[in-house]
């Protein structure tokens, strides 16, 4: 069974990374779903895409696809597949735990909440986005997988906003 790790990846990160990794040893394969439609101001989606690609090269078993429309959806589309979600806190598992209850009824998917590895429960996008923004992507190891940081500071670096 292959487990589907979906999200909008704005950028994708160690966090992202770690939680593929994850999964690809429970489940063997794991699809990378990049969101085209964010909800918010993103990065475009072949950046975004091009980030996830870069950040999971070195691991066999991984692709990375981007997706329209609802995840259910795509969910339904990929046969027999598992929904993986990372949590950080008791805030995120709230919000995932009624996602997966959502996605159960629509599509009859489970969902598979893995806790942060602890090393990474301070890394997000927006942290990554904020850190890049400042000009400080020399600070990005460890938020990023180092084949990344070029793409993820190119596209999110000072340079591009203002």
């Amino acid at each position: 069974m292959k487990a589907i790790i979906a999200g909008t990846f704005d950028p994708f990160t160690a966090g992202h990374r770690n939680l593929v990794e994850r999964a690809l040893a429970v489940f063997g394969g794991a699809v990378v779903a990049v969101a085209s439609d964010t909800g918010k101001r993103a990065a475009p989606l072949a950046v975004r895409v091009k980030i996830a690609e870069l950040s999971v090269a070195d691991l066999g078993g991984v692709t990375v696809v981007p997706f329209d429309g609802l995840l259910s959806e795509f969910l339904t589309a990929q046969g027999e597949c598992v929904l993986v979600r990372g949590v950080r806190n008791t805030k995120d598992f709230e919000y995932e735990r009624e996602l997966a209850a959502v996605y159960r009824s629509l599509c009859g998917k489970d969902c598979v909440l893995l806790a942060t590895a602890p090393e990474l429960a301070h890394v997000s996008s927006t942290v990554v986005r904020e850190l890049a923004a400042l000009g400080v992507t020399d600070k990005l190891e460890g938020y990023v997988a180092p084949a990344a940081l070029d793409g993820v500071s190119a596209q999110y670096g000072n340079k591009n906003n203002g």
